[in-house]
């Protein structure tokens, strides 16, 4: 079995970065790359009547250490820049925000784990939204499903809501090839998928034509041209690409895994990748991106999406 811990960038192809040196950053050069990509009408009327404006914020991969063991990269510093992230989403008012998941590092032992990762949680019900989580592969290193559902006080890992005329849809990409859930360390994180029960589930959501904005870790789409992007794509990826673009109603995914920053096109979907700020040598707002759609528009940080 591959354990999880180092993973290799495939953004290395990346020039450094002019602001911090790092090559590749993944935080800092978000408004660069996104300025590449196309974003028009992502998000048109319904029946005549304008979308209500709504923002939301996002962050993935904190990797956050518990005190006194090994921290990633720079990832010793993610609860203070957690802290200042949603305080960020909250005096931009957003409606909620979406972790990615990979919000923890190993902790002693899974108990010492549930406890770090239901802190976390109680921190993020303070700021006045609802923050839902998107779990990642390192949920589960130590912790079992049935434990991280437990501390989530839910019982399942996906899941839908509407608010503002929009359906949001998070899936949970942290299933074997056999079906079996992640749980305790017994995956390798190369080799996800989304399984067959939440496909036919998303097939049924999906016949409702409304515009839709899915979140997941695992990146449904991630092409690089490096020989490791396999490696960070959910296995079935191309299944599911088909399914959204093919419902005709799906405007954009949000994913993480990667630690960097990183926007696409295909099929008519906006694939964005939110970069961790474990790769970032100090807080910076890219980390913590808030989105917004309004008057059939999406904004990213501020950057209208269209082509520049």
């Amino acid at each position: 079995m591959v354990r999880v811990h180092s993973i290799t960038s495939a953004g290395n192809l990346q020039p450094p970065c002019p602001k911090c040196a790092l090559s590749p950053c993944g935080a800092c050069l978000s408004v660069v790359q996104w300025r590449k990509s196309a974003v028009p009408n992502n998000f048109p009327k319904q029946g005549g009547i304008p979308m209500t404006d709504l923002s939301f914020g996002l962050f993935s991969d904190l990797h956050a250490n518990l005190p006194g063991l090994p921290e990633r990269g720079f990832a010793g510093r993610s609860m203070e820049d957690l802290a200042r992230g949603l305080s960020r989403f909250r005096d931009a008012g957003v409606r909620f925000a979406v972790s990615l998941g990979d919000n923890v590092q190993p902790a002693e032992n899974a108990e010492r784990q549930a406890e770090q990762l239901s802190g976390m949680i109680a921190l993020w019900n303070g700021y006045g939204f609802p923050v839902s989580l998107v779990p990642g592969n390192h949920e589960f290193q130590q912790l079992s499903h049935a434990e991280f559902l437990s501390v989530c006080g839910t019982d399942r890992t996906y899941s839908s809501f509407v608010t503002g005329g929009i359906r949001f849809v998070l899936l949970d990409t942290n299933v074997n090839p056999d079906g079996s859930h992640y749980s305790a360390d017994n995956f390798d994180w190369r080799f996800g998928i989304v399984d067959d029960t939440q496909v036919r589930w998303l097939e049924d959501l999906l016949r409702e034509k409304i515009p839709t904005v899915v979140f997941t870790h695992n990146c449904l789409y991630w092409e690089t041209g490096d020989p490791s992007d396999a490696f960070f794509r959910v296995q079935n990826w191309e299944q599911l690409v088909d399914l959204l673009s093919g419902s005709g109603c799906v405007r954009a995914v949000f994913q993480g895994h990667h630690h960097t920053f990183r926007a696409d096109r295909r099929d008519g979907i906006l694939f964005v990748n939110v970069p961790s700020p474990e790769r970032a040598p100090a807080y910076t707002d890219e980390c913590f991106p808030i989105v917004r759609i309004a008057d059939g528009e999406l904004f990213y940080n501020g950057v209208r999406g269209e082509l520049l």
